[in-house]
């Protein structure tokens, strides 16, 4: 295999883990046309891809066991080190999608049960009554749901938006540590990391009812967010943020917002980091982005507030002289 193609087989992992630019994609689809032999090498790559984390007792899913399989498959034959981290990417999707193909085959049998999980990436799937959910990154997620009685039941550790199709007869309550979250047919995302002091509860469509066993707590509409305070025990309604779901669709409107709070939320999200000076923190900024790389991203602030950008492979620094 030639150093070309150990270029491809990188390119390839970013396509299958969805990491891909519309030119990468571009680039592995004519290369899969040059020859058969180069589209069986992509079939290959992906049936592993799409098997690796598959193993016998599926209650467990081995991440450093499915990389095994797949780099082991592909065999490289030359000495230098080659980078797989976008081909370990996909393996670790693999895990999450193939867990919900277990999940469903075990929900309307004995077990009804599932877990769900992801670590670097923002993970997509949909639970067997159809109920769509996005995990953000670092996010664990449990589900127990009883089919005949429409009854299911959510812990939840970290960041994850439902989607949730009306049913009178259905009920779904997310449980993160003794809070609560009912759903009343809507769409909605929750916010609760171990290490804050907060969980917020934000609603796109629909309503819910945020609260304890021991307090009512607050019903939340479209458009607002509930937000609970650990420390005080006391629940506050807000209006919701406008990028609250960016983390899944990479898109951002900022209005007459301070500079720190855009990169804050921009750094949430890439793992490129911005960082910016002190006397830059207060400048404000209008401006809508839909999908950008964040070097594009730097490259629309520093020309919208006039400023220099210095960029390294994992850090953008914007200087400037400030703003009045």
């Amino acid at each position: 295999m030639s150093a070309h193609e150990y270029d491809i087989d990188e390119l390839i992992g970013k396509y299958l883990a969805g990491e891909a630019t519309d030119q990468e994609k571009q680039q592995v689809e004519d290369w899969c046309e040059v020859s058969a032999n180069n589209q069986k090498h992509f079939n290959q790559l992906k049936t592993i891809f799409e098997k690796a984390a598959l193993v016998v007792d599926n209650s467990h899913y081995d991440a450093d066991l499915a990389w095994a399989k797949l780099k082991a498959k592909i065999q490289p034959k030359q000495n230098k080190s080659t980078t797989w981290s976008y081909l370990r990417i996909a393996a670790s999707v693999a895990l999450v999608a193939i867990s919900g193909f277990w999940a469903y085959q075990q929900f309307f049998g004995d077990t009804s049960r599932l877990t769900l999980a992801s670590s670097n990436v923002v993970v997509k799937d949909s639970l067997p009554d159809g109920t769509k959910v996005v995990l953000n990154k670092q996010t664990e997620m449990s589900v127990a749901y009883d089919a005949q009685k429409k009854r299911g039941r959510i812990k939840l550790k970290g960041e994850a938006s439902f989607e949730i199709k009306h049913d009178q007869e259905k009920e779904f309550i997310v449980e993160v540590e003794e809070l609560l979250i009912r759903d009343i047919g809507t769409v909605f995302n929750v916010e609760a990391y171990p290490e804050s002091n907060t969980v917020e509860v934000s609603v796109q469509e629909g309503e819910v009812h945020f609260y304890t066993q021991q307090k009512e707590g607050i019903f939340i509409k479209a458009g607002n967010k509930g937000v609970y305070d650990k420390i005080s025990k006391s629940f506050t309604l807000q209006q919701a943020d406008t990028n609250v779901i960016a983390y899944q669709t990479r898109q951002f409107v900022f209005e007459e917002s301070d500079l720190q709070s855009v990169v804050d939320q921009l750094n949430a999200i890439y793992e490129k980091k911005i960082k910016i000076s002190e006397k830059l923190k207060t400048c404000k900024v209008t401006v809508n982005f839909t999908n950008e790389e964040i070097d594009t991203i730097a490259e629309i602030l520093a020309e919208t507030l006039n400023l220099q950008i210095t960029s390294s492979e994992d850090e953008i620094s914007l200087e400037g002289d400030g703003c009045e």
